[in-house]
């Protein structure tokens, strides 16, 4: 027998490494005709674990083996959750005594079963005893953690790796320098780099090498790469480059209000974790991550726009980012060319000055004044 559990890591998760998996485990069986194959959704409404567990151990139709594939398991850990309610609470008892019961017959799983679990999004609790009652079941347990990392810092070694490996599949070459570069590029998206180096193999040719200028011409800069870069700018006080990056993400297609969460999100961070050290927090970047559950590489990089940021009104910064959202929900600047012009000024006001510059406050530009019209 064999019984899989495919889910995310505690802290991310990879959805793409985690489907090649689950297509491995598969390769082979024919799930479309296979009447020997069933695949349940536990996030469905009327679909139980002891479907499932049912399921996988019944006996082969013809023969052959069973195979079983249930998604959503995560929501079966809601069946565990304990509640003040009385009648809450006698649910939950009689819910999770139920999965665990089904959890105890798949210790007699048929020796010729395959019962996959997956959690695409995220990661089970092994505090559980759901989870213990896996374990105890011989279940055969897999995390696939997403890969993150700050595009412009030091800890991009992850990251160049893979993608040699992936550049190494496709049948070219990328040195450290090229793939670094094509990881500044493209970010920490599984998915887009897989996409972005087949373009890049494509253009190339088997077997050949492709330089750091080929990336450049080829490789699309993701979103995600462009929008880090902004705020990085924003936080180092550039205003120059700042608005250089808004003019290239807003050329490539990224929305004005897209663009206008990603900047107010990075400074939340910044506010956050400033306020933690001024409360006593340790400087450590594990520490903080762990405190203010923010991944610690983004907290590495904050730690130093907050040295550098430290005569910085972010009560005024805030005021701002509020009015801009304003403008772009209500009305006043909706167009592009408008939302581009609110983004500018914004911009000018966040990496300008460590006060708000004279003449750049709202009400002297045209379609940005207060009120809600």
């Amino acid at each position: 027998m064999a019984i899989y559990l495919l889910h995310g890591d505690s802290k991310s998760s990879d959805p793409l490494l985690l489907r090649r998996r689950l297509d491995a485990l598969l390769d082979g069986i024919d799930i479309e005709t296979n009447m020997n194959f069933q695949k349940f959704d536990l996030n469905e409404s009327g679909t139980s674990f002891h479907d499932v567990a049912t399921s996988a151990m019944t006996i082969p139709f013809l023969g052959g083996q069973r195979v079983v594939v249930a998604t959503g398991v995560k929501s079966v850990e809601k069946g565990f959750k304990a509640s003040d309610d009385e009648k809450k609470a006698a649910k939950a008892r009689s819910s999770s005594e139920s999965i665990l019961r089904s959890v105890k017959q798949l210790e007699h799983l048929p020796e010729d079963a395959l019962l996959i679990l997956v959690e695409e999004n995220d990661h089970l609790d092994g505090r559980t005893a759901f989870y213990r009652g896996l374990k105890k079941a011989k279940c055969k347990i897999e995390a696939f953690k997403a890969m993150w990392f700050d595009p412009a810092g030091g800890n991009i070694n992850e990251a160049i790796e893979y993608i040699q490996a992936e550049a190494s599949r496709l049948g070219i070459r990328l040195d450290h320098y090229t793939a670094r570069a094509f990881a500044e590029r493209v970010g920490a998206d599984r998915g887009a780099i897989e996409k972005e180096l087949q373009k890049l193999a494509l253009y190339s040719g088997a077997g050949a090498s492709p330089t750091v200028d080929d990336v450049k011409s080829v490789v699309t800069e993701s979103y995600e790469a462009g929008i880090f870069q902004l705020v990085d700018y924003i936080g180092y006080g550039n205003t120059g480059k700042a608005l250089k990056e808004l003019d290239d993400l807003m050329d490539r297609g990224a929305a004005a209000p897209y663009i206008l969460t990603m900047i107010a999100r990075q400074l939340r961070m910044i506010v956050q974790v400033r306020e933690a050290i001024e409360d006593g927090a340790s400087r450590n970047d594990q520490a903080l991550a762990g405190q203010l559950k923010i991944n610690p590489f983004v907290v590495r990089k904050i730690l130093k726009q907050v040295d550098i940021s430290r005569n910085i009104n972010y009560k005024r910064m805030l005021e701002y980012l509020m009015e801009t959202d304003v403008r772009l929900k209500r009305g006043t600047m909706t167009s592009k060319v408008q939302g581009k012009l609110a983004l500018e000024i914004l911009i000018t006001h966040l990496a300008g000055a460590r006060s708000v510059p004279r003449g750049f406050e709202p009400s002297a530009h045209p379609g940005y004044h207060h009120g809600r019209g």
